[in-house]
């Protein structure tokens, strides 16, 4: 009987090790937290360059705030400012047993922020004060991080994000014209692949390539298919498109990931995964067609 407790706890034990572990690789994935979170950093964190043993590398452009040193409070309301923990600043990467070490003691990811020879360790971003400070002291505890500090980011500051026009009412009773316009096109094996672009959008935008993109909820990018009589796309097509790498030659939206059917995220490494139907993503529509694609896409 004692042998077969100690047989227990040992596995116990082991399993608890193999949890962690996942724990810390799920919560390291910044896109996907991003998105999850609806965080305002998401198109302008973001970078082209895939995550390394060290952690994510955030993009050059990824603000990092002003820090709250010893025990200053948030100097913007709540809702206006999103919150790093920065874990310092180091010459050399850091190791996956480091890594892993600070994730055990946090629930958002780690990242770097490449500056010069330079990389800025920061962990988050947090939306809430209270729950970023938490997660400081808890870090906090450990002697090699009693350092760490919090930053604060203005997001009134960010660039990226559009808000919609406000037109004057139209004194003449003529019925508007469709405000869907095509942002983006090519046809694929009598596949039409079209982006679309309204700026009558409530949900708001992102900036890439120096142009306005469309987000959407799940919902909002059915919608907007279905007024141009298109559909989202399916995982099988998206791989046909992503095959023909005519995204990449013409500079297609790839920051985010596009909505596809079934409430599928689609993204450009060709993964497919279920998200909140609230995530705000891209928007790409399909449809079977049998003549010339016709237009001069952006």
């Amino acid at each position: 009987m004692t042998q077969l407790i100690k047989i227990t706890k040992i596995s116990l034990g082991v399993l608890s090790s193999v949890l962690i572990m996942a724990n810390a690789y799920a919560n390291n994935d910044l896109e996907g937290y991003l998105l999850t979170q609806k965080s305002a950093l998401t198109s302008v964190c973001l970078s082209q360059d895939k995550s390394s043993d060290m952690g994510n590398v955030l993009s050059g452009t990824c603000p990092i705030g002003d820090g709250l040193w010893g025990n200053q409070q948030p100097k913007l309301e709540k809702g206006k400012s999103e919150f790093w923990i920065q874990c310092g600043v180091f010459n050399q990467d850091l190791t996956r047993e480091k890594v892993n070490h600070i994730q055990k003691k946090v629930d958002a990811p780690i990242n770097f922020k490449l500056e010069g020879e330079a990389k800025r360790c920061l962990i988050g971003p947090y939306q809430d004060f209270i729950t970023a400070q938490k997660q400081l002291r808890r870090l906090q505890s450990d002697w090699l991080f009693k350092h760490v500090a919090l930053r604060e980011v203005n997001l009134a500051l960010l660039p990226q994000v559009e808000e919609p026009i406000e037109r004057a009412p139209e004194t003449v009773s003529e019925p508007e014209p469709d405000s869907i316009t095509i942002r983006k096109q090519t046809k694929i094996n009598n596949l039409h692949f079209v982006v679309p672009f309204t700026d009558d959008s409530s949900e708001g935008f992102y900036m890439e390539n120096s142009l306005p993109w469309l987000r959407a909820t799940s919902l909002h990018a059915q919608e907007i298919c279905q007024q141009i009589d298109m559909d989202l796309v399916t995982k099988e097509q998206w791989q046909i498109l992503l095959d023909s790498t005519i995204m990449t030659k013409d500079k297609w939206p790839v920051l985010l990931p596009y909505w596809g059917a079934d409430n599928l995220g689609l993204f450009k490494d060709g993964a497919a995964r279920k998200l909140k139907n609230t995530s705000m993503l891209n928007v790409m529509c399909t449809k079977k067609v049998e003549d010339e694609v016709v237009g001069n896409p952006i």
